[in-house]
């Protein structure tokens, strides 16, 4: 890939090991079935070595090591060991039950020692559609460490396609907590279904008011953008133009997205030429690396 018109920064990446000795995995309910991710796991491991290589060809600075679920699942010590190793290029985003009443001291202990920058809520609804995990009681006493640590909260919820039960409560803990950065995973699932124009819709538009509220636009939304003849340069210009492009982040999914690392930057990159330059460099770089850059800078 040439050298990119600015420095990038992936908000998004997934790190992970072919050594199952140090680092167990649990491939349980993996997409793409538990024996196919064993054998990826071991023939293809996204290792720091290999992803910070791939981010020294494509311009990446640095970027975040989001928690992989479908390896590791709420077991850390990878994505840890990688950020505390490259304190200077990569931060850590953790995964950890938020139902759980052990969470909040074990986001204390984690959080407190590492190169941590943010926690990660992943969950599907309920039987009536509903999603407590975000909310419940013992997941607000999570929240709370959060707050208190200065961590941001990377929020995803399950299945993929907007809800107004999931964003509902996400304005609520918007307003609990205002000081607390909420960035949502692959924009918080825009519309496929009715072009440029569908893809933010009324849930998606009761954000706008809520400037702790970030968006993370990942090559899982581009491939559905392919996958559905939806412009991704028209779609990031229409999030920028509702709710400022300071909102608005790059991550690359990748080492889950089966993409290779140039082509999903030079994709991210092109998504953003309808953007003034200045706003570009912050969607691709500045307004990533201010939320999870090192976390050692005042």
């Amino acid at each position: 890939m040439p050298n990119p018109p600015f420095k990038l920064f992936d908000t998004h990446a997934h790190f992970f090991t072919s050594d199952l000795v140090r680092y167990p995995a649990d491939p349980t309910n993996a997409r793409e079935g538990r024996d196919a991710m064993l054998a990826r796991l071991k023939s293809d491991p996204a290792t720091a070595e290999r992803v910070l290589a791939l981010w020294d060809d494509c311009g990446v600075a640095g970027g975040a090591a989001v928690q992989y679920n479908t390896v590791y699942k709420t077991d850390n010590r990878y994505t840890i060991d990688v950020a505390d190793a490259h304190k200077d290029r990569v931060s850590a985003v953790l995964i950890l039950d938020a139902a759980a009443l052990d969470t909040p001291g074990q986001l204390h202990a984690l959080a407190g020692p590492h190169n941590v920058s943010g926690l990660r809520l992943f969950g599907y609804p309920d039987d009536a559609g509903e999603y407590p995990w975000l909310d419940s009681p013992a997941a607000l006493k999570t929240w709370d460490v959060a707050a208190a640590l200065g961590l941001h909260m990377v929020l995803m919820y399950a299945p993929g396609k907007p809800s107004s039960a999931a964003l509902g409560r996400i304005v609520a803990l918007a307003k609990r907590y205002p000081k607390t950065v909420i960035a949502l995973d692959h924009c918080g699932w825009p519309g496929v279904e009715g072009g440029v124009a569908g893809t933010i819709g009324p849930e998606h538009l009761a954000l706008v008011e809520m400037p702790n509220i970030h968006f993370k636009f990942t090559q899982i939304n581009l491939n559905r953008f392919a996958e559905t003849g939806i412009d991704p340069a028209a779609f990031v210009k229409k999030m920028a133009d509702t709710y400022g492009a300071s909102r608005l982040m790059w991550g690359s999914d990748f080492g889950n997205t089966k993409t290779s690392y140039a082509e999903m930057a030079e994709q991210a990159i092109a998504a953003t030429r309808l953007l003034p330059d200045a706003d570009r460099r912050a969607v691709m770089h500045d307004n990533g690396a201010k939320l999870f850059g090192d976390r050692r800078k005042p």
